[in-house]
């Protein structure tokens, strides 16, 4: 197979057969993410992408026979049937880039697989492109019509600028080190308190657990998540957290107090980085502050495995507290075909008309009181009270 040639890996039997080569990549990828690896892959496809009716679309390339990038991707439909490429995960909750060998070769392999998935769709929906990736110089030049959204931070605290723990320890705000020294010893005076990693056995029970406390807490913020409530994320979670192989893995923590959980949190080990997934605390026990107590420990401990922490996607202010470092990502809609630029277009432009209706900017001056009255006329007649106008 020519280096320049790309295959289409379109069933889940031959993603399978990539497990060896897929490996051997990412450990000659230093910095690579554990959401690039094949592990992740597998159980995304098997947990979210078949269940889901997706067509599998993972496209590898090769030199000399040997495999030098891969990118998982999956095709569904979108925006009035559109044919819609996006990565194969975790719902796009990962950083999206192709696991590429580094090298002089390395700019124009992302290129390749660029050009293959724009032609396999009519739309790309790219979420958290960071802003340090080749990917992002691609789509930045790139000819075809594109939307992005404003760009959000993924903040981190790099092992290498530290010598050790003590070192990196020292530069967090000394009020924050006493507040968690201070609410852990109030804590343990109640108990047994525990800051421990999860046995492979409770991963389950503890993944359910956060799933419910998540859902409380969006509730009381009044606000929505677009995977909290969907099945197929505790699955794969679950699937994912109960595997492990050379590449790294899933690893829950925890805070007990006498056995029962206040604070637990999902983090992917991956090549030399640490991410941090979910992280939720009992609100009870808010006082507290479960949450900070356990992202000391599990800072600490990535500290100790020689690794990055990544605090990941969102300006939540507690990340700034601890992180050092930040890298933007972006979300990229790219349409890749005509079909997909109209629709997306009418798509957009539908959309502003229904907000200026909504807010009565649309209508010329004096039409608005015009359909008021008609409105409260037309109510009058069929004798009962007129609807409310929010605009």
């Amino acid at each position: 197979m020519k280096s320049s040639e790309v295959q289409v890996i379109c069933s889940a039997e031959a993603l399978s057969a990539l497990a060896g080569e897929w490996n051997d990549l990412a450990f000659r990828c230093p910095g690579y993410f554990l959401s690039q690896t094949f592990q992740w892959a597998e159980t995304a496809w098997e947990t979210i992408g078949r269940p889901s009716g997706y067509k599998l679309n993972c496209l590898t390339l090769r030199s000399g026979g040997r495999l030098v990038a891969v990118w998982p991707l999956v095709i569904c439909r979108d925006r009035g049937r559109l044919r819609t490429v996006r990565p194969l995960g975790f719902g796009g909750h990962e950083y999206c880039a192709p696991l590429v060998e580094p090298g002089d070769e390395a700019g124009r392999r992302v290129a390749i697989l660029w050009r293959t998935a724009a032609r396999s769709a009519d739309l790309a929906v790219l979420r958290h492109v960071r802003a340090d990736s080749l990917l992002a110089g691609i789509l930045k030049a790139g000819r075809h019509w594109s939307m992005t959204e404003d760009a959000v931070p993924a903040p981190y605290v790099a092992r290498a600028d530290y010598p050790d723990w003590p070192a990196y320890h020292a530069t967090i705000s000394s009020r924050l080190r006493y507040e968690i020294r201070s609410r852990r010893r109030k804590l343990a005076k109640m108990g047994e308190l525990v800051l421990e990693r999860e046995s492979a056995a409770g991963c389950a029970a503890l993944i359910d657990w956060m799933l419910d406390q998540k859902k409380h807490w969006l509730v009381r913020s009044n606000l929505n998540s677009d995977w909290i409530d969907r099945p197929d994320s505790r699955d794969f979670l679950v699937a994912l957290a109960a595997r492990e192989d050379a590449t790294g893995s899933v690893v829950l923590f925890a805070l007990k107090l006498n056995g029962v959980p206040i604070a637990a949190a999902v983090v992917s080990v991956g090549g030399s980085r640490v991410e941090g997934y979910v992280t939720v605390y009992d609100l009870e026990w808010s006082a507290y502050s479960p949450g900070g107590i356990l992202t000391e420990h599990i800072v600490q401990w990535a500290f100790e495995q020689g690794c990055d922490f990544d605090f990941r996607i969102g300006d939540q202010p507690y990340k700034f507290k601890w992180a050092t470092r930040s890298c933007d990502t972006v979300i990229w809609q790219v349409t890749t075909s005509k079909r997909g630029m109209v629709q997306v277009r009418a798509a957009l432009l539908l959309d502003r008309i229904r907000q200026k209706l909504a807010l009565g900017r649309f209508l010329p001056s004096g039409w608005r009181e015009r359909r008021e009255a008609s409105r409260q006329a037309l109510a009058a007649r069929a004798d009962r009270p007129p609807p409310h106008d929010s605009g």
